[in-house]
């Protein structure tokens, strides 16, 4: 069983990479497609973005109906978790593109 083992391991490490070199390229379907990905993308971003606002809004609403005149403790918490996750996903959303871009520097 041994055997066996190193041989497939010495196989797969004589196999070259097939895609070493290659880069992807949204070009190749021309420039209509190129242009219709990028609106749909930026689209979609840019729904993403209204949602992360609408959902920080109603998280900072909460939290200041939850501490008014019948303040409540554990609906300030909650409604601070919620501002906070929608605050942490607006900066994301924000700076999408610098972190695609980072991950790309990265790995490549």
């Amino acid at each position: 069983m041994t055997g066996i083992t190193l041989r497939a391991a010495a196989y797969v490490a004589s196999i070259d990479n097939p895609l070493n070199g290659i880069l992807p390229d949204f070009s190749i379907f021309g420039v209509q497609f190129t242009e219709l990905w990028q609106k749909l993308v930026a689209g979609i971003w840019a729904i993403a973005i209204v949602i992360a606002v609408i959902y920080l809004i109603m998280g900072v609403g909460s939290m200041a109906s939850a501490s008014g005149v019948n303040a409540n403790p554990m609906a300030h918490a909650e409604g601070r978790k919620k501002a906070t996750n929608a605050a942490i996903a607006l900066g994301i959303l924000a700076a999408l593109a610098v972190i695609v871009g980072a991950i790309l520097a990265v790995v490549s």
